[in-house]
């Protein structure tokens, strides 16, 4: 009897460049500079080699997107990370592919020899993604994150899943361009009007100094909220990306964003009731929550027990840095209550505690 064949095709994808914020120095995570990534992927494309049907292979076009989502995306300390995580969730967006081979160039690093690139190459198959026995809701822990710096590999799921029942999760708003008051508002009117999440508490606004990006910007306005959702948290994600469209938001340096710049509205997940991701687009907790004092000192102000990762939020916001430079937001800063829709429906985080519908 004839073996199978190993598969031994190849669509390989060389120079995907964009700017990225990975590095270990803050300047890095501030200024940003250029990654390029090579992607080698291991499959059998016969079938299309006969058909000449896209549905007979993969596309290499959703491949460059979730690169390109990868390198812009949240940031990382060292490019093995992100090498690392783009090769297993790249194997995760089809079955057919069986290896993906990933090289992160990084030719602007901070040394001070004369170099031309520095570069690093992850190899992962799909045995690297193969189940451990958990429900079949949640991922491998080991194709998320490295298993070291996992708390509880339990809560590690799926971030296409949806859940079977609402899930808790905690948002952050802000906006600092045009009128940032009505603006939150409307972002929260917009997500509490969408038949997938209702709002169930938000915090007052804070009024709070810019964190790194360019000088001279104006103040922020910020924002707290919890939401009940049944959405997936890619979901989520999309929901909150779309409301940010609607608002007048501009993703991405080729759009002119500018990382921690001037922004119409930007919505984050902090919190996915007790659960983690992480993904290249995606990573919950939120990465720097637990020291930033605009998402601190509002959370705490909406719910005064709230926990992030086993300590108290309030606490966390005390020693924020950036705490000193958050504070209430005054009458002039905050419209009258009729041009914030629906801010009267939403309960406070008390209320809903009391009736048991935490997460």
């Amino acid at each position: 009897m004839t073996r199978p064949s190993t598969p031994s095709d190849t669509i390989r994808l060389t120079g995907i460049t964009a700017t990225g914020y990975h590095g270990v120095f803050d300047f890095e995570k501030r200024e940003g500079q250029i990654f390029t990534v090579d992607a080698e992927l291991s499959l059998d494309f016969r079938a299309a080699g006969r058909s000449d049907s896209l549905g007979d292979t993969v596309s290499y076009v959703g491949i460059a997107e979730l690169i390109e989502a990868g390198i812009t995306g949240d940031p990382f300390d060292l490019i093995e990370a992100l090498a690392d995580h783009l090769a297993r969730d790249i194997l995760r967006t089809d079955d057919r592919l069986m290896g993906a081979e990933i090289t992160v160039h990084k030719p602007q690093a901070p040394l001070t020899q004369s170099f031309s690139d520095v570069a690093v190459v992850a190899r992962r198959t799909r045995a690297d993604l193969e189940s451990s026995g958990a429900p079949e809701w949640l991922v491998d822990p080991e194709s998320l994150v490295d298993p070291e710096s996992l708390v509880d590999t339990e809560r590690l799921v799926d971030p296409q899943r949806a859940p079977s029942q609402e899930v808790h999760a905690v948002l952050a708003l802000g906006s600092n361009l045009g009128d940032s008051a009505a603006t939150l508002g409307s972002a929260v009117a917009a997500l509490n009007e969408s038949e997938a999440v209702r709002v169930v508490a938000q915090s007052p606004l804070a009024l709070t100094a810019p964190v790194g990006g360019p000088e001279g910007q104006p103040d922020f306005l910020n924002q707290v909220i919890q939401v009940a959702t049944r959405l997936s948290p890619y979901g989520l994600l999309e929901l909150t990306q779309s409301v940010e469209q609607a608002h007048h938001r501009a993703r991405g340096a080729a759009n002119g964003e500018i990382r921690w710049g001037p922004r119409t509205l930007d919505i984050d997940i902090i919190t996915y009731g007790g659960s983690q991701v992480s993904t290249p687009v995606l990573q919950i907790p939120h990465p720097r929550a637990a020291q930033r004092g605009f998402v601190l000192v509002p959370w705490s102000w909406m719910d005064p027990q709230a926990t992030l990762e086993g300590y108290l939020v309030a606490e966390l916001a005390a020693t924020a840095a950036d705490a000193a430079d958050v504070r209430r937001a005054d009458a002039a800063d905050v419209p009258d209550a009729a041009d914030v829709p629906d801010a009267a429906n939403v309960p406070d985080a008390a209320a809903e505690r009391e009736t048991g519908a935490r997460s």
